[in-house]
């Protein structure tokens, strides 16, 4: 069973794949691999169709299943759960609070991130919910806390 680094690189390696394909512009190419991916495609809706909703529940916990549930938009978890769970994961490196979605764009608020974090915000909920087309970031600092001890006169 791959742990979860041979998974992203084996993800991440079928997906530049997939666009080299397209890019040869090989119809032949293109329609076995869409053949494929429909009928996989169908097994999985079948399946999901089957299963009781713990079982479907625990399928997309599982992060290549639940990959798959979303490529053929069958995940049980609407994107606004997806994106809350991933952006909990974040914490405490970074802190951030999906603030709406909307019209395939999410807003996302990233309270003292690093000068990253919103590029890091922004990959996150394009893995888990692929249906955004935008991320708009609001970027804020929270004030730093000063004992009251700290500022009394001397």
């Amino acid at each position: 069973m791959w742990d979860e680094d041979e998974l992203a690189e084996r993800l991440s390696t079928l997906e530049e794949l997939l666009a080299g394909l397209a890019d040869r512009a090989d119809e032949a190419a293109g329609a076995t691999v869409q053949t494929l991916a429909d009928v996989y495609g169908e097994a999985l809706e079948r399946i999901v169709r089957a299963a009781d909703d713990t079982v479907v529940a625990a399928l997309a916990d599982d992060p290549l299943v639940g990959h798959l549930l979303l490529a053929h938009d069958l995940h049980p978890h609407d994107p606004g759960t997806r994106i809350r769970a991933v952006l909990a994961d974040a914490a405490p490196d970074i802190r951030a609070e999906l603030d709406g979605l909307a019209d395939g764009v999410a807003s996302v608020t990233v309270t003292d991130g690093s000068d990253e974090a919103a590029g890091t915000v922004t990959d996150l909920v394009r893995a888990v919910a692929p249906e955004v087309t935008e991320v708009r970031i609001d970027h804020r600092s929270e004030p730093a806390f000063v004992p009251l001890t700290a500022v009394r006169a001397r």
